[in-house]
């Protein structure tokens, strides 16, 4: 790519511009030689004035000289200090793109442990409230003056949601028939106006134990299904599903493994460079 910058010439210019040239001996005074000779630049190798295009490159002329010198005065010794440096840079970019990969592979990691927990989540708690809904009704069921009202009843309803599972919906009727029967248990009413408790009759205990047997089996699914979702958020964190995770899938670890590829491949060349230099085989 040319350092000066081109002139945008209409057709009718450049049409003249070349009859012009073909008239024209080249450039004749120094700043017009100068132009000429920086305007075919494409690379710094194809320069003429090497100096002024270094520095257009951002380079340093004066330690380009230096190190001429350094190879005409003891070209061997100079040669492998050069390649030494050059073995450093290689190890140390193989180091960096060790520390990329790993930095890629902890990403990877972190973001597919955080999508599989977050997929397994609501499913495992949505579960684990209904369970502990039942076991609360369960550990009721076990008190022998527990009793629902038909408030009661409807609040432990609601709290399935709008469309609860067809197990849990299964303990609906028993539990209404068990509020029923302890509605009938509590006896007549007192002239001062209260009630009479009685001992539950056998209505009442009949309805309780149809109760606590199907709210036991309900409770029982439940309960597997809290130990298998425990077991899958364990599997999540398991050394076999990281592994699988940490895998590189994207561009950008394939690029950091080519670019490890190719600074071992860079060192291999360096290190036998430089063995033949030390064994005096460029000489």
């Amino acid at each position: 790519m040319s350092l000066t910058p081109k002139r945008k010439m209409s057709e009718k210019a450049s049409v003249a511009s070349q009859r012009n040239g073909r008239k024209s001996r080249g450039a004749v005074t120094p700043e017009g030689k100068g132009h000429a000779a920086r305007a075919n630049l494409r690379h710094g190798f194809y320069a003429q004035e090497l100096p002024e295009v270094m520095i257009g490159l951002g380079e340093d002329p004066h330690e380009y000289r230096r190190l001429q010198e350094s190879l005409e005065n003891n070209f061997v010794e100079t040669l492998e200090g050069q390649i030494v440096g050059r073995i450093g840079r290689t190890l140390w970019r193989m180091q960096r793109a060790e520390r990329m990969q790993d930095g890629l592979a902890v990403k990877r990691v972190q973001s597919g442990l955080q999508m599989e927990e977050l997929a397994a989540a609501p499913r495992y708690t949505h579960n684990y409230d209904i369970y502990q809904r039942l076991e609360a009704l369960g550990a009721a069921l076990e008190q022998p003056d527990f009793t629902l009202s038909a408030a009661e009843f409807q609040a432990f309803v609601t709290s399935f949601g709008v469309d609860p599972a067809d197990d849990v919906k299964s303990l609906f009727p028993l539990l209404r028939s068990f509020g029923k029967e302890g509605s009938r248990a509590a006896g007549p009413a007192t002239e001062c106006g209260g009630s009479e408790p009685v001992p539950s009759t056998e209505g009442q205990g009949s309805a309780r134990r149809e109760l606590q047997a199907t709210l036991q089996e309900v409770m029982t699914t439940y309960g597997k299904a809290c130990e298998r979702f425990i077991g899958r958020f364990e599997k999540i964190r398991s050394p076999e599903n990281i592994a699988a995770l940490m895998a590189p899938r994207d561009d950008h670890a394939m690029l950091m493994q080519r670019m490890e590829d190719s600074n071992l491949r860079q060192l291999w060349r360096l290190t036998n460079m430089l063995a033949k230099v030390r064994n005096g085989k460029l000489a």
